[in-house]
């Protein structure tokens, strides 16, 4: 199969380079785009219903039933509570807003465990609340032979006095996808708050948050064919028991107490018309399209000399998404012949130190990006494999 069979077009996938190709848009692990109903939603709510909520005219109940309804439809896409579904800025932003209200249950001494696969988001907001509060970061380490976690440091990491344990669905550097179990088990053991950040996962697997026991997960619709914004889901009790930075006329009970300022109503209308698209296509289709993707680009990646695959080199356990390092070449300059070439990819850390650190890779410099999602081609994959054998060749790339 060419391609896997979508139920609408994505509009921005048609642009084309200054020779007439098609663009190559290799950075879904960096922002998806968006398919025409998404689109049409975003500028259909700022057409015709562009009101605030709890207004008393037709306009505000519009806005009203689209907030409860996009609740409700991401609790059941996320399997969370929609009592419990909070809509921000992005999962960054909300990271650091749940971080913040956690502050105070946090106690000198006590301890939070995050992982060596996550991206930023997840590490720097409890970095800081513990060094506020004289807490401690422990790091279960990724094992660079599996590039997986290593789950005997999670056992070494995790005692009574750990508070929150803090993981990834998925890798958004390697691709490692991420088994939660044995995280909410040890979370289960002492008491602790598990968070997840599914922001890499959620356009390649269904997140599952009630069925897996995940306190608090957080997202943002970009990533998987939606728009700027984040979604923050929690158990309704947790949110109910801290106390976010809020302003005095706010809402006192409930999500709206952990919206900062009016959400996006029209981004939440995009979000909507995302929700229905992935519904539409599936998870099981996307799956196993992009196993079949995962494949084709690793079999041609391990063809071309001085590229060293920093990830797991089978399809199994892994997103189509790819980090490089060539011999010889920056990862910007690889980036830089890649676009030339119409293949757009991202350079550098990703946001993912501390992955970056288990691998003893350049924290400066460090890898090419390469991420594909369902709506990839067979034909995107070989492109880009053409263009990273070109552009890992030290005389051809001279001439790109």
């Amino acid at each position: 199969m060419d391609r896997l069979p979508i139920p609408d077009r994505f509009p921005g996938l048609e642009r084309l380079d200054q020779d007439g190709l098609r663009y190559v848009h290799a950075d879904a692990a960096g922002g998806t785009h968006v398919v025409e109903a998404v689109i049409a939603a975003m500028s259909d709510c700022l057409r015709h219903s562009n009101s605030n909520p709890n207004r008393p005219h037709p306009l505000s109940r519009e806005a009203s039933e689209l907030l409860v309804d996009v609740r409700d439809r991401f609790a059941e896409f996320a399997d969370a509570d929609p009592a419990g579904v909070v809509f921000g800025a992005n999962a960054t932003s909300l990271t650091w807003h749940f971080a913040r209200a956690f502050e105070g249950e946090l106690a000198p001494g006590d301890v939070i465990v995050c992982t060596q696969l996550d991206h930023e988001a997840n590490v720097s907001p409890w970095l800081a609340i513990a060094e506020r509060r004289g807490a401690e970061v422990r790091f279960v380490r990724l094992d660079p032979s599996t590039y997986k976690p290593d789950l005997g440091s999670l056992e070494a990491a995790v005692d009574e006095r750990t508070r929150v344990i803090a993981f990834t669905r998925a890798s958004n550097l390697t691709g490692t996808v991420v088994s939660p179990q044995p995280f909410v088990a040890a979370a289960r053991a002492v008491g602790a708050l598990t968070y997840a950040d599914a922001v890499h996962a959620a356009a390649h697997l269904p997140l599952r948050q009630r069925e897996l026991g995940i306190d608090v997960q957080v997202c943002s619709p970009y990533k998987f064919f939606g728009p700027h914004m984040g979604v923050l889901a929690a158990r309704p009790e947790i949110l109910a028991r801290l106390t976010p930075d809020r302003v005095r006329p706010a809402p006192t009970s409930g999500p709206p107490r952990w919206e900062t300022g009016m959400p996006s109503l029209e981004a939440i209308a995009g979000l909507r018309a995302a929700l229905s698209y992935i519904e539409a296509v599936g998870y099981d289709a996307i799956a196993s399209y992009e196993r079949r993707l995962a494949r084709r680009a690793l079999q041609g990646l391990a063809d071309i000399p001085c590229l060293q695959l920093q990830g797991l080199k089978t399809a199994e356990g892994r997103t189509p998404t790819f980090a490089l390092s060539v011999s010889g070449r920056t990862p910007a300059d690889v980036a830089l012949q890649l676009a030339h070439q119409g293949i757009l990819v991202s350079a550098g850390t990703n946001y993912a130190l501390e992955t970056l650190r288990a691998l003893r890779l350049d924290e400066a410099r460090g890898v090419v990006r390469l991420g594909f999602v369902h709506y990839h081609t067979r034909d995107d994959i070989d492109r880009s494999l053409r263009a990273l054998d070109r552009a890992a060749d030290a005389e051809v790339a001279g001439r790109i």
